[in-house]
């Protein structure tokens, strides 16, 4: 498989929270995780780094899985167990207080990848020239798109798209999602809502589907989305499966 994975700072910010690692046991099997802090000061770049780096080690000790039962309860325990973590840290001083992070992970074996998520960080789905989300953003303009309050153009410069419903590290409980597919010569797109806020859906196909590497596509698609948007830290990861590496 081939995993791509690319963190700037943005044109405006002056500390980088969004936060990527990968970690690829064999050729066979990988993890991606993605996060988004959030918080004052260094907080949010705490509460990210805490969040992935947690989730890696689970990862990097785990011998193998058993079935996608496995797969879905270890990906939820290993979320929970880095949203218990950040809450502990952030209750130590006022300073990290209040910190909290968003989380995407994307699990590889044999061919099938499974997404688990918490916050309004993506993964994206981009095969046969179109690019579908997998994941559901959990945001209160989220929720008054499903019920019909608001419609889909209306939540995209909508003044409180930001606010999050859900966050590792500042909820009580957390209502984590999973998905299973095989993403069949596809690529997968994990990333945070510095890169969807700078670049419509449509400019980020236009780059995923020219035939150049993938990581010229990582590269492409990090200067476009600091060319026409940059506000905020960009992260994310491109995604392909064995049978596709070029």
């Amino acid at each position: 498989m081939n995993i791509i994975t690319r963190s700037d700072v943005g044109k405006v910010r002056k500390v980088n929270q969004d936060y990527v690692r990968s970690y690829q046991k064999n050729d066979e099997e990988a993890l991606v995780v993605l996060c988004d802090g959030m918080g004052g000061h260094n907080a949010g770049e705490i509460a990210s780094k805490m969040t992935a780096d947690d989730i890696i080690d689970h990862y990097q000790s785990r011998e193998c899985f058993n079935g996608i039962s496995d797969i879905r309860e270890w990906m939820h325990e290993v979320i929970k167990h880095a949203h218990q973590l950040v809450r502990e840290k952030g209750a130590q001083s006022l300073e990290l207080e209040g910190m909290g992070t968003t989380v995407v992970l994307v699990l590889y074996v044999n061919g099938q990848s499974y997404i688990s998520h918490v916050g309004d960080s993506r993964a994206y789905l981009f095969k046969d020239n179109e690019l579908n989300q997998l994941t559901k953003d959990d945001t209160l303009v989220n929720v008054l798109v499903d019920a019909g309050t608001i419609s889909k153009d209306e939540a995209y410069f909508h003044p409180q798209k930001n606010i999050l419903l859900q966050a590792v590290g500042v909820s009580d409980y957390l209502n984590i999602s999973f998905i299973s597919l095989n993403i069949n010569h596809g690529i997968l797109l994990v990333c945070s809502d510095g890169l969807y806020n700078s670049l419509f859906d449509m400019q980020i196909t236009q780059v995923l589907e020219k035939d150049i590497t993938l990581e010229e596509k990582a590269d492409l698609l990090l200067s476009q989305a600091n060319k026409f948007g940059g506000k905020d830290n960009i992260g994310f990861a491109l995604i392909k499966g064995k049978e596709d590496n070029q």
